[in-house]
């Protein structure tokens, strides 16, 4: 095998290592939820994308029977679903304690988490569709067009915040891991999508890498305050009635 193969393996199992620890860290985010009894300035945007993304990137594996990714992302919507009941909860014992949360409420994080797993089943459904009408091709190129956005969005939601973290000068709201992991992950295949002259893995990553080195400003700008809350309750309280 050439010296130029051998990196770009070398590059590509690296990315995947990074990939891998990038879908289970939001199970340091929920463990930080119950842990402080409250969300803080966050919103559940970034667990939904994680949800979606993490359905598509396995449907696509399942398609090109590539396993490692079947079941890393397989694995990463568990984490997710996980993550994201765990944010209900707190936040809804959180406004029912404070009246208020920072930067949401739970109406809009529940309808949050109900949109993201919609669009998830009308994956599914669409795919299983058009499988059923013998489209196996145009069922592959659909899931990767949609995973290759929902990757992008998933890196970049938290973005989202930039104007709640530039009012309150605090990026608390940014997970620095997670930040980490999708920069080197984003990093590595952007290099293999140069080296591949692949353009498609070259613009998705590039992005990504983008989004990841302005939240990466932003902590280093405005550093993580967390605010504390008296009123912290430990009592378990369900995601939703």
């Amino acid at each position: 095998m050439a010296a130029f193969d051998v990196i770009v393996s070398l590059l590509s199992y690296t990315a995947s290592f990074f990939s891998v620890l990038l879908n289970g860290s939001p199970i340091v985010m929920a463990r930080a939820y119950e842990k402080n009894g409250s969300i803080g300035g966050n919103t559940n945007i970034f667990l939904g994308a994680v949800l979606f993304s993490t359905v598509t990137w396995s449907t696509y594996g399942l398609f090109k029977s590539i396993v490692p990714m079947m079941i890393s992302n397989a694995l990463g919507n568990a984490v997710a679903t996980y993550s994201s009941l765990v944010f209900l909860s707190v936040a809804r014992r959180e406004e029912k304690i404070r009246k208020k949360l920072d930067a949401t409420t739970y109406m809009k994080s529940l309808f949050t988490y109900f949109f993201f797993v919609f669009i998830s089943v009308a994956h599914l459904l669409i795919c299983v569709a058009l499988i059923a009408a013998g489209k196996f091709s145009t069922a592959s190129a659909f899931t990767g067009i949609e995973a290759t956005f929902a990757g992008i969005f998933m890196i970049s939601s938290p973005l989202l915040q930039f104007k709640h973290i530039v009012q309150t000068k605090n990026a608390a709201s940014l997970a620095p891991l997670t930040v980490c992991f999708a920069f080197f992950n984003a990093l590595c295949w952007t290099i293999v999508g140069v080296m591949q002259m692949d353009i498609v893995v070259f613009f998705c990553n590039f992005l990504c890498l983008l989004a990841a080195i302005a939240q990466m400003v932003l902590l280093f700008m405005y550093g993580r305050k967390e605010e504390a809350h008296e009123d912290h309750v430990a009592e378990a309280v369900v995601p939703f009635d």
